[in-house]
C-alpha cells in the first residue's frame, strides 16, 4: 500500500503535463547496500529505496536532475555488542552466543546531480541533503535455537537529524534514441561528510543499482 501510494504521488507530481523535450520525470528503485564507514566491525546492509527524479536538460549533453527519495535506507549490520544499560538484557546476552547488532537507519533525501552524458551512459554528481526518520539498533543472539534472543533500542536520541554528503551516479540507456525519455539502469555511490551518531564514530556509506523508469512522454518500449 505504501509503495503504490508513494507511486501515486510522483505521477501526480511528475505527470504528462511536466513531459517534454527537456523535462522528464519518473520513479526510481534501487536495491541498496549500505554500512557506517570507520564503524569498527561495520558490514553492508542490503536494502531498498524508492523515490522520483526529474531531469532538466541545460544542452545536448548536459541536464540537471534533483531527486526525491522518501525511502532511503542506511545502517549496517554485523556490530559488536555494546552495553544496553538495561541489566536483563545485558545478562541475557552475556549468557547467548553468535551476538550481533544491526543498526537501522532510514532518510528522507534530496540529491542534486549534475549531469554529462557520453552516448548511452550518463555520469552524475552533486550534493545530497537527508533528514532521518528512522534509527535504531537491533540485537540479536541465540539461547537455544539460532536467534531466538532479540532486542530492539531506539536511538533517537543520539541520531544527528540532518545528514549531508555527495552522491555520484552513473545511468545507462536502455532506449538511448528516447533520450530524456528512456528508462534508465542507475548505479550510484553515497558518502556522508559526518557521522550519523551524535556519540559514535560511523558515516553512512551506500552503494546502490536499481533502475528509472520515466512517466509521461513517448513511448519506452522502442529500441
Amino acid at each position: 500500500f505504501e509503495v503504490g501510494r508513494g507511486q501515486a504521488l510522483l505521477v501526480l507530481l511528475f505527470g504528462d503535463k511536466f513531459a517534454s523535450e527537456n523535462v522528464q520525470g519518473g520513479i526510481k528503485f534501487d536495491v541498496v547496500w549500505s554500512t557506517l564507514s570507520g564503524l569498527s566491525g561495520a558490514e553492508r546492509l542490503r536494502s531498498w529505496d524508492l523515490g522520483g527524479f526529474l531531469e532538466v536538460k541545460l544542452s545536448s549533453r548536459m541536464s540537471v536532475q534533483p531527486e526525491f527519495t522518501f525511502k532511503s535506507p542506511a545502517g549496517a549490520r554485523g556490530l559488536p555488542f555494546v552495553a544496553t544499560g538495561q541489566p536483563d538484557v545485558d545478562n541475557a546476552f552475556a549468557a547467548a552466543s553468535d551476538v550481533s547488532v544491526t543498526r537501522t537507519l532510514g532518510y528522507i533525501t534530496i540529491p542534486l546531480l549534475l549531469k554529462i552524458k557520453a552516448g548511452r551512459l550518463s555520469f552524475g554528481v552533486g550534493p545530497q541533503l537527508g533528514y532521518v526518520v528512522k534509527a535504531e539498533d537491533r540485537y540479536t543472539g541465540t539461547l537455544v535455537r539460532a536467534n531466538d534472543l532479540s532486542y530492539t533500542q531506539g536511538l533517537w536520541s543520539r541520531v544527528n537529524r540532518w545528514d549531508a554528503g555527495l552522491n555520484v551516479l552513473s545511468e545507462f540507456a536502455l532506449a538511448p534514441g528516447l533520450g530524456l525519455h528512456s528508462m534508465r539502469i542507475r548505479f550510484a555511490w553515497y558518502h556522508a561528510f559526518g557521522d550519523a551518531l551524535s556519540d559514535s564514530p560511523g558515516t553512512n556509506d551506500g552503494l546502490s543499482i536499481g533502475f528509472g523508469l520515466p512517466i509521461g512522454g513517448p513511448s519506452q518500449t522502442k529500441p
